[in-house]
């Protein structure tokens, strides 16, 4: 008897509204996470242009020290580090909804969004210490040259 499947329940419009109340929830919040995701993908590969650039600019390579360019490729690596963090918060998960019981859908996606949330909180950590990386090179670099 342990065995035995339940019987389900019909669908009425109880169960309708709950379903719609869930697709709304996750759609809601997947668009800001996502958009916010994709925006700060494209700034962390934007800002390793950038920094090579200023690199460059200052005259870094030629005759820069070893630690200059080792910081430098530090930053380089984090900006890098970032854009996966940040397509890790932008890919898609899994949630199990039935259409017996939705009361556990919205746990479901505040477990999500605590994910993304502390993934999004480490890529940002990632830039601010890769852009600190890489403005010590730049402004170690500008103080010599002058």
């Amino acid at each position: 008897m342990a065995d035995a499947i339940p019987e389900a329940l019909p669908v009425g419009p109880e169960d309708d509204d709950k379903r719609t109340f869930a697709w709304d929830l996750m759609k809601a919040s997947n668009e800001v996470i996502v958009g916010f995701a994709k925006l700060m993908s494209t700034i962390s590969l934007t800002a390793i242009g950038v920094l090579l650039s200023l690199a460059k600019l200052v005259g870094l390579g030629s005759v820069s020290s070893g630690w200059q360019l080792a910081l430098l490729s530090v930053a380089c690596v984090l900006y890098l580090v970032a854009v996966l963090v940040f397509s890790y918060v932008v890919r898609g998960q899994r949630i199990d909804i039935s259409p017996d019981d939705y009361d556990d859908v919205v746990e479901q996606f505040l477990a999500a969004a605590r994910v993304r949330q502390r993934m999004t909180n480490v890529g940002l950590g990632l830039l601010a210490v890769g852009t600190s990386c890489g403005l010590a090179v730049i402004l170690e670099a500008l103080s010599t040259k002058a």
